[in-house]
């Protein structure tokens, strides 16, 4: 029997547009940002962290549509947010090839503004509900078929001795669940960006998440979506605001630490439309 494949590749994509809306909507305005991510893994770390690569000259990759948007229920106080992401994926080595194509995990939920602290910053709180909406009876699977809940803390604002209009930067740490009986996952993310010019823009973010849940694993022939990991990915990317409405950003990904997943990279690009 081969040996399995260590993934956990769907929420490695969860945060591409979340670093462009550090702010919530005022009355009659809507955000969005359509996003293509592609991610890319040949190797993996076990439990040890001992790096390997697939076996068979194996690789999986997958390419990530999603449609963020927030919209604004009372004022700037309390937004609706949501992520649609459409998932195509693929898993092949020298005796198999395995194609997916359907929707993944929706999220839905709400922002609200918590306070001001400070004269540039912002204290804000989200509360999402995860919905699968696959069936994992096709390979490769897209995730792990249950619902989950997931709160964030969030705190964004501006430095003042970078120029306030010229930089943003946000800190968030969220605890999400997914039931019935997990895992359960820590996330921490940080982004800074900074204007280069009046309409060039690079950010930076980190990522890390860390994830428990040894009752189970989703299964198929030859990878597993497993429940227990750590990962550290980073990201830059670079933009260009074409109007105060319109900017598109271009940008690429890597894991720098795992511990039993697979160590992905890729590119992504996505948009911030307000309307």
């Amino acid at each position: 029997m081969r040996n399995k494949i260590i993934l956990f590749f769907l929420f490695l994509n969860a945060c591409v547009c979340y670093s462009q809306n550090p702010w919530l909507q005022g009355q009659g305005e809507v955000l969005l940002s359509p996003s293509v991510t592609h991610y890319y893994t040949d190797t993996k770390r076990d439990q040890n962290g001992t790096k390997s690569d697939f076996s068979n000259n194996g690789f999986y990759e997958n390419y990530v549509y999603k449609l963020y948007f927030s919209a604004p229920l009372i004022s700037n106080k309390l937004s609706l947010i949501g992520n649609i992401p459409y998932v195509r994926s693929t898993y092949a080595d020298d005796s198999t090839f395995d194609e997916n194509n359907e929707l993944g995990d929706v999220e839905l939920g709400v922002k609200m503004h918590l306070k001001k602290t400070g004269e540039f910053h912002y204290l804000m709180a989200s509360l999402m509900t995860t919905i699968p909406l696959y069936n994992n009876d096709v390979g490769p699977f897209v995730g792990f078929d249950r619902f989950g809940t997931e709160l964030k803390i969030n705190i964004s604002g501006n430095s003042k001795w970078m120029g306030v209009n010229d930089n943003f930067h946000q800190l968030e740490f969220g605890v999400k669940a997914f039931y019935p009986g997990g895992p359960y996952q820590f996330k921490l993310y940080g982004s800074q960006g900074y204007r280069i010019t009046n309409k060039v823009i690079v950010l930076g973010d980190v990522d890390v998440f860390l994830s428990r849940g040894d009752d189970f694993t989703v299964s198929q022939q030859n990878i597993q979506i497993t429940p227990d990991f750590d990962i550290v990915k980073t990201t830059l990317s670079l933009g260009y605001e074409f109007s105060p409405k319109f900017s598109l950003y271009a940008g690429g990904f890597a894991d720098v630490w795992n511990r039993n997943v697979a160590i992905g990279r890729g590119w992504q690009v996505f948009s911030v439309i307000k309307l």
